[in-house]
């Protein structure tokens, strides 16, 4: 999943694909992989040892994509992708299964003049109710909602074993 979101990334930003290096180590019987990814001249590396190559690329496209994202959108034409794709509402579902917790659950209100909507996204996740900035459109403001869960989420110091863990 990672891997295509990235790859999905690269070619909205019209940058060159992601290129992967591999590290092997291990007996025959028993290897173990790390990964790097090259994305846009940065360097994202898996965090530990994998069993397979493939679980490997994944986990450094994941690295990369959650680099990226944390910069939020208005840092980088990478994250401003990021959030266009929708890839904060992929990551929060990708945590709520990884923790066992429902879905994440989005509602979105409308308001403004009937010509001028203005739509307000709110999303669930775990108990926990994420507001997103003000949109234009319904898809929007559940992108906006998602980000603004993502973001607070990466920066709460008591929730990441729970949220973020691997």
């Amino acid at each position: 999943m990672y891997k295509n979101q990235l790859q999905e990334l690269a070619q909205r930003s019209c940058f060159n694909l992601p290129s992967y290096t591999c590290l092997r180590e291990g007996p025959d019987h028993a290897p173990r992989f790390k990964a790097a990814v090259n994305f846009n001249g940065e360097i994202f590396e898996s965090p530990q040892y994998c069993s397979t190559l493939r679980q490997a690329e994944h986990s450094a496209a994941e690295v990369a994509l959650n680099s990226l994202s944390s910069r939020g959108p208005s840092h980088s034409l990478a994250a401003r992708i990021l959030d266009e794709t929708g890839v904060y509402k992929n990551l929060l579902q990708e945590i709520a299964q990884r923790v066992g917790a429902p879905l994440p659950q989005y509602t979105t209100y409308r308001s403004g003049l009937g010509h001028l909507p203005v739509f307000t996204g709110t999303v669930e996740l775990a108990g926990i109710t994420f507001t997103g900035e003000p949109a234009k459109n319904k898809k929007q403001a559940e992108k906006n909602a998602a980000m603004a869960a993502w973001s607070s989420l990466k920066q709460c110091k008591s929730l990441p074993s729970f949220f973020l863990s691997n």
